[in-house]
């Protein structure tokens, strides 16, 4: 499943509208990826948790290199997202509604609790297999 949606990249000038992509596979079902800068020569691919993100809608949460809050913009909730990549990071305001509505898409799918139930281990440990030759 794909949202697609645009978010404004925090700057030091303001903000930029960048394109994106929220993607969930039950076939993967704790995680999500987000692409950003979608359709350009320099996209840029991450990987969390989905229940991080479900977290990050309702207080800080992440320890690492990708943490997530609520938080509001002249009156809009939104949702920040920062990601660190060495000493690099980005913050991202992505719409809560957009956020929210991807996240029960996923439940939908894959209701938190069950995702277990999703994992083919099977394939999992051929597809590592595979890569370690």
């Amino acid at each position: 499943m794909t949202s697609r949606t645009m978010v404004c990249l925090v700057g030091e000038d303001g903000y930029l509208r960048v394109g994106t992509r929220f993607r969930y596979d039950s076939a993967d079902p704790y995680a999500v990826s987000v692409v950003f800068n979608v359709d350009t020569a320099t996209p840029n691919k991450w990987e969390f948790a989905r229940e991080l993100l479900a977290a990050g809608r309702q207080e800080l949460s992440g320890t690492g290199d990708v943490q997530i809050w609520p938080s509001e913009i002249l009156g809009s909730t939104v949702v920040f997202i920062s990601v660190r990549s060495g000493t690099e990071v980005e913050v991202v305001a992505a719409c809560a509604t957009v956020i929210d509505t991807f996240l029960e898409r996923t439940h939908q799918l894959v209701p938190p609790g069950e995702e277990k139930q999703h994992l083919d281990i099977e394939d999992i440990v051929c597809r590592l297999l595979d890569q370690s030759a």
